[in-house]
């Protein structure tokens, strides 16, 4: 029985090994397939001439992807923010990428508030949030207004959290809507922000720069993953560490 259990215990922490040794594998033969091969990107009036032949499709395609991206989490949205900041530039890129990750967030806020908690528990999402320090703050049942929305903020802010989930498990909470909005909001500037520029800088880039400069972000967007495997070692060693992080 122990056995069995050890087993099942192991395996996320083992399937967490894989990725991370797969996703390191592909950043490095990306990286060297860059540093050997000179990278063209489309000139400024290239870009310029095709956003005018698309017109206002172009900021709606943004909109959506981000907002798709927020609810079922099958586009990556950083992704969504660099092509955007490339495309419109770091502040427009940014105005559009957090219009739609807003529409998103507020999609599975409603839906979470709508099908309840039951439906958010077997996705998985509360016992996720439940394992940090700030998803406890969430999920507390005499919490203020003012906390819960400090809480969606960091929930935002800290690597390896499934986003799409804050937002399905804050609906089941007594957080006011936009209140929730709020905390979204700000908790995902920063990280917009920072891709927006990242795109909008591509374009004066030369291929050695792109190479170096798509390594740097590789590493911080492998963070999450290296959070998540940490978390998951941590917690098949022992229940105290991640579960009571204030102790």
């Amino acid at each position: 029985m122990s056995g069995a259990e050890g087993e099942s215990q192991a395996t996320p922490f083992s399937r967490y090994k894989l990725w991370i040794a797969a996703g390191v594998f592909l950043l490095l033969a990306a990286g060297a397939y860059l540093l050997r091969t000179e990278i063209t990107l489309p000139t400024e009036d290239q870009i310029k001439a095709l956003l005018d032949s698309i017109g206002i499709w172009g900021p709606i395609a943004i909109i959506g992807l981000r907002c798709l991206a927020a609810i079922l989490a099958v586009v990556p949205s950083s992704v969504v923010v660099i092509a955007a900041g490339a495309a419109y530039g770091a502040v427009l890129g940014t105005v559009y990428v957090l219009i739609g990750a807003e529409l998103g967030a507020a999609i599975g806020f409603l839906i979470g508030r709508a099908l309840g908690r039951d439906f958010v528990e077997e996705r998985g999402w509360i016992a996720a949030l439940q394992g940090t320090k700030v998803g406890s703050w969430l999920l507390a049942p005499d919490a203020s207004q003012n906390r819960l929305m400090l809480a969606v903020l960091y929930c935002r802010l800290l690597p390896g959290l499934n986003l799409d989930g804050v937002s399905y498990v804050a609906g089941v909470t007594p957080l006011k809507l936009w209140r929730f909005l709020a905390g979204s909001f700000g908790g995902l500037l920063p990280y917009t922000l920072l891709l927006a520029f990242f795109g909008d800088g591509l374009m004066e880039m030369d291929s050695s720069q792109i190479a170096i400069a798509i390594g740097a972000l590789a590493c911080v967007v492998a963070l999450p993953f290296v959070w998540k495997a940490v978390a998951a070692y941590r917690r098949r060693k022992g229940d105290g560490a991640p579960a009571e992080p204030g102790a």
